[in-house]
């Protein structure tokens, strides 16, 4: 990086040197802004319609008893009610992203036929596989569920353009679906709908059959027994008679005094206790054996009649298991909206999602286990109490008392019957119940046929497309400001080369290049050039010289170049001033022909020497005969000619370059040369050297050994900063040798103008308007 670029890049940005970046960038703002706009509108032009159609479901709230069961209640707070709610919901959502429903909605459509879930090139796809392991092709004619790689990629399509959101605080569920077919977008819709509808219907009939049917098969031998007892109790009654004793206790049944019937009254109530509490949990086991998480977390809270402890806590700990997962995969669903699928912090969260769910899989087990024991205890007891009873039952049938057999029987009857007609009621209960809420999941708006498409969204892709370019391009010239090496600022310069500029010359509204005819030799003598009027203002053209009267800033400016050469020295001022620049177009002969031009307007004598014999533009420019010139006369022997100059205009001549000679450099450094300027100086009072570039050749370097001063031409937003420090440091290598510079071709509209002369033009200008129209 150049001195320069240091110095740029060291200084602070501030808002007005950021506001000076951009308006000094501004034509590629201006592109870029146009670039973005134009493929926003060739995207409005060329994309493909997409039409979303929207539906809604409502999620109905469920009672949590199971079967409908008297020894179950809820005991629930709004708290438990709002996360039980939450719950569901995700769970409804989850089951419309699932792939099961997808796949069957896909095939159903046949929608990877259609032109939406054709396969689209994917550049970074195809690069990296290139580089990982291809998976196996689909078989040939196999069906979508039959093709993995097909319907991998059908399924990731039908996502992208799914979107499953439920609504806040509501136990709404909002559907929306794109496709380029504004009827296949509705059909899509209203077909998830009723697959979750269909899928909560057989999940949960699936399960009431199964609880049902076992309940059925217990109520059946219950009925049975009860039958038989019934039976028993009118054959006692008609066949062998019952005594009866005359006292009735509290409840009207027939008092028996006797330790041995007393037992077999309570063993006979302690067996049908257990039966029931056998059926009972019986019940909640065959529900656990089902698995749904959703239904056993329903049982959560619930009393059930001789429950242990340890199936309750558990019901409470895979509700709040349950809990857990809703919560994680909601934040696992917004951080993935948020941040995208392959953020790392993702891996944590599905990880927990994973541990929860396998948590609630082991919770779901231990619950299994322990509704088992419970059970097979219950069915211990039962048999236990059913032993019991058998004993006791002996030990009457011994007395062979029949009236206390005949109460025996009859008690029996009437309980087992009591008992079998409470559980038949509530499997009736629960039977409707569960029909008439087969489904918790209603249609509330069905998917219609959206009228217009919903993207491209032509307003927001022009904004968009406008403040993008804009920003871009904001930051496209920021950085090519950073790496540019051309020179813009004025300031920057003089701080790097520690030397002030000499002058700032504004770039020309008008040509400057006229046509010059040198004359040819007569005799011994050199006749150089023609008057400078008609080299500047040839075939009656208009041009914006120093000559030219009008007041211009170009002229002005080189007025002040003028000034700034005649003032650069106490004494006397420089007479043999060298002109070059760093390159090749900075415009080093166009300014040495209007020096020349502004210091015979001073009434100074000048003599303008074309020193780049190996392109001379001045020559070319002004159709100069460059038969006879500057290397003729150092390449020639004898006496050194007189140069004449016209008598039309004897303040100004100019002496052409001459053919190329082998050695351009070796003349100009000769001796001869330094007797040419020698005699020059004593016939002028000026003295112009057009040199070469500089970094080109070596020409300049060494002419600037004879010249007083040497101007340093550099071309504002062309020339580079690393090359005008190199020619600036080059020139410098003699500390005698004066170097001023000149800065050429400045915009006055632009900011470096603006920046340092702190305006871009006054009235003192106004002819240079006048010119510009004519």
């Amino acid at each position: 990086m150049s001195k320069l670029n240091q110095i740029s890049a060291s200084q602070e940005l501030t808002i007005s040197g950021l506001l000076l970046i951009l308006k000094r960038r501004r034509a590629t703002i201006l592109l870029t802004t146009l670039i973005c706009f134009l493929l926003g509108v060739g995207a409005c032009i060329f994309m493909t319609r997409r039409y979303e159609a929207t539906g809604e479901i409502q999620v109905l709230k469920q009672s949590p008893a199971a079967l409908g069961l008297s020894g179950m209640k809820s005991n629930e707070d709004d708290s438990a009610d709002a996360l039980q709610d939450n719950i569901t919901l995700q769970t409804q959502a989850n089951i419309l992203r699932s792939s099961t429903l997808a796949l069957k909605i896909v095939e159903s459509l046949e929608l990877q036929n259609t032109k939406d879930f054709q396969p689209k090139f994917n550049p970074i796809a195809w690069a990296l596989g290139l580089i990982s392991p291809r998976a196996p092709a689909d078989p040939v004619n196999a069906s979508l569920e039959d093709s993995p790689v097909r319907r991998t990629q059908v399924l990731q399509i039908f996502e992208d353009r799914l979107k499953i959101q439920p609504v806040g605080g509501t136990r709404l569920i909002e559907i929306r679906y794109l496709s380029s077919d504004p009827q296949t977008a509705a059909r899509v819709v209203n077909l998830l709908m009723q697959g979750i509808v269909d899928f909560t219907y057989q999940t949960r009939n699936n399960a009431l059959k199964q609880s049902s049917q076992w309940l059925g098969g217990q109520l059946d031998d219950l009925k049975k027994q009860a039958e038989n007892l019934q039976a028993r109790v009118v054959e006692l009654q008609t066949g062998a008679g019952v005594y009866s004793l005359g006292a009735t206790d509290a409840s009207g049944k027939e008092m028996a005094y006797s330790a041995t019937l007393d037992r077999l009254q309570q063993a006979t109530q302690a067996l049908s206790q257990a039966t029931s509490n056998r059926i009972l949990k019986g019940g909640i086991y065959q529900m656990v054996k089902t698995g749904d998480p959703e239904s056993i977390s329903g049982l959560a809270g619930v009393s059930l009649s001789g429950a242990s402890q340890g199936v309750n806590n558990s019901f409470s700990l895979l509700q709040n298991l349950r809990a857990q997962e809703a919560t994680a995969r909601t934040q696992l669903a917004a951080d993935t909206s948020k941040y995208g699928s392959a953020n790392p912090k993702l891996d944590d969260e599905r990880a927990s999602v994973a541990m929860i769910s396998a948590a609630i899989g082991q919770e779901i087990k231990r619950i299994r286990a322990r509704a088992e024991n419970d059970y097979r205890a219950a069915q211990i007891t039962e048999a236990n109490m059913q032993a019991d009873y058998q004993g006791q039952r002996a030990a009457a049938d011994k007395m062979n008392n029949k009236a206390i057999e005949y109460s025996i029987v009859k008690q029996e009857a009437t309980e087992s019957r009591d008992l079998y007609e409470t559980l038949y009621q509530h499997l009736k209960e629960a039977g409707v119940i569960e029909g008439l809420h087969s489904s918790n999941v209603t249609v509330v708006d069905p998917g219609l046929v959206p009228s217009k498409p919903v993207r491209p969204n032509i307003p927001l892709f022009l904004a968009v497309s406008l403040l993008g370019g804009a920003i871009l391009g904001a930051a496209g010239a920021l950085f090519w400001d950073t790496i540019d090496d051309r020179v813009q600022s004025m300031d920057i310069i003089e701080r790097s080369l520690n030397t002030p500029l000499m002058a700032v010359i504004p770039a020309a509204t008008l040509p400057v290049s006229n046509p010059l005819v040198a004359l040819p030799p007569s005799g011994d003598h050199w006749r150089i050039g023609r008057p400078l009027s008609l080299l500047l203002n040839g075939n009656g053209a208009q041009h914006p010289s120093a000559l030219d009267t009008s007041n211009t800033p170009f002229s002005e400016s080189l007025r002040s170049l003028r000034t700034a050469l005649l003032l650069s020295r106490s004494s006397e001022p420089p007479r043999v001033i060298l002109v070059t620049s760093a390159g090749v177009g900075e415009g080093k002969t166009t300014i040495s022909l209007h020096l020349a031009a502004s210091l015979v307007r001073n009434h100074s004598r000048v003599l303008l020497v074309e020193a780049d014999m190996r392109a001379p533009g001045a020559t070319r420019r002004l159709g100069l005969d460059n038969s006879r010139g500057l290397s003729t006369l150092l390449s020639a022997t004898g006496d050194i000619p007189t140069v004449h100059p016209f008598a039309d205009l004897p303040e100004l001549a100019v002496l052409p370059a001459g053919p190329t000679p082998p050695f351009p450099s070796e003349l100009l450094g000769s001796a001869r040369m330094k007797d040419l300027v020698a005699a020059w100086s004593r016939q002028y009072d000026f003295i112009l050297i057009d040199s070469p570039s500089i970094l080109a050749v070596t020409d300049a370097a060494v002419l600037s050994k004879l010249a007083d001063i040497t101007l340093l031409i550099t071309r504002h937003a062309y020339s580079t900063g690393k090359s005008l420090e190199r020619a600036y440091n080059l020139l410098r290598t003699d500390p005698d040798t004066r170097v001023g510079v000149v800065l050429n071709g400045v915009d006055r509209g632009s900011s470096a103008y603006n920046e340092y002369f702190g305006y871009s033009g006054n009235h003192y200008y106004a002819a240079e308007k006048e010119n510009a129209r004519a």
